[in-house]
């Protein structure tokens, strides 16, 4: 571990590395659309996280992990 992380709605928000995506059921979702539990980039708890000094997963290039919150940014 790298430091504290939490992880929100996996499915809605899955981990994509290349074709891989994480859980395989967060398919659907890894083209970000506009449902119920997806997080955006400026979503409010995006802010209210960074306003904390966490660092959003959606911001990486590879991997890019929707789901993870860390306050190391890995």
């Amino acid at each position: 571990a790298y430091g504290r992380a939490i992880d929100l709605n996996p499915v809605e928000n899955p981990y994509v590395l290349g074709s891989h995506v994480g859980p395989r059921a967060g398919r659907a979702f890894a083209s970000r659309p506009d449902a119920p539990g997806v997080v955006h980039a400026d979503d409010a708890v995006v802010r209210a996280f960074a306003a904390e000094g966490w660092q959003w997963g959606g911001y990486w290039d590879s991997p890019t992990d929707y789901q993870h919150f860390s306050t190391t940014g890995r």
